[in-house]
């Protein structure tokens, strides 16, 4: 779960990451991270990046980890690197490197990344044959220079990521994206998002003092309205979605949309 006030994949100066079940301690530099065990008392291992994390994203059996000069580090759960990704080295070429925000699917088929400034960029890597290789690739008009939201659909089929320009949605099967109500969402407010179901995304945006929840499915907008001004989280799952707050929690159930 995670907090409208620092967003979604914002990282502590000295702290933890926790996703999918698992817990990171980020070391104080930055720079650095460590698994922690299932008690809690000790690391299961620790990982080097040399260049202080933005961003990550975390899945039960993979790992990764955006950094400033715009590198991706893809971990196993052992902690052990599968790839190295580094837009500029295919060609993606921004005046300044950086990963702003991380999306992995479940099974680690695809990652998303929210690369670079002037311009900005949604990237999609999907593997095939054990590899991967760029298939999808977004020029922004704007761009965003804090940590963003982004999720996969829980099938892993889709994608949603906050940009400067709007909702981008990125229709895996179909190899094609869009943009989702760039007059509602572009500009730089802070937003949740996270898989809800196979084929739907929930999200939590934040505007002044204001708040909204919204759910998106098949690439549309289908219901969107504000919530109480407590609101502060997000938890998604199979069937439902929560919408933690100061006074009370507010539960959404796909049937209230069918």
């Amino acid at each position: 779960m995670a907090d409208v006030g620092k967003t979604a994949t914002d990282l502590p100066r000295e702290g933890v990451f926790e996703e999918a079940g698992r817990s990171f301690h980020i070391r104080p530099d930055q720079q650095g991270i460590a698994e922690r065990d299932e008690e809690g008392s000790g690391f299961r291992w620790e990982r080097e990046f040399g260049s202080l994390i933005t961003t990550a994203a975390a899945t039960q059996n993979l790992s990764a980890w955006g950094l400033l000069d715009g590198r991706v580090f893809l971990l196993d759960r052992a902690g052990a690197v599968l790839r190295i990704f580094d837009p500029r080295q295919e060609g993606i070429d921004s005046a300044h490197a950086c990963v702003y925000a991380l999306a992995l699917s479940e099974q680690g088929e695809s990652l998303a990344v929210l690369f670079g400034i002037l311009p900005q960029y949604v990237l999609v890597y999907e593997r095939k044959s054990g590899f991967y290789s760029l298939s999808y690739t977004r020029k922004l008009q704007g761009d965003l220079r804090s940590a963003q939201s982004a999720a996969f659909a829980r099938n892993g089929r889709s994608l949603l990521v906050k940009t400067a320009d709007g909702l981008v949605f990125f229709d895996r099967d179909r190899g094609k994206g869009a943009l989702l109500h760039p007059g509602r969402f572009a500009g730089d407010g802070e937003m949740l998002i996270e898989g809800f179901g196979d084929d739907s995304f929930a999200l939590l945006k934040a505007s002044a003092d204001q708040r909204y929840v919204g759910l998106v499915r098949h690439g549309a907008l289908e219901a969107y309205f504000p919530l109480p001004k407590d609101s502060f989280g997000l938890i998604a799952g199979e069937d439902s979605f929560i919408i933690r707050g100061g006074e009370r929690d507010l539960i959404f159930t796909r049937g209230e949309y069918e």
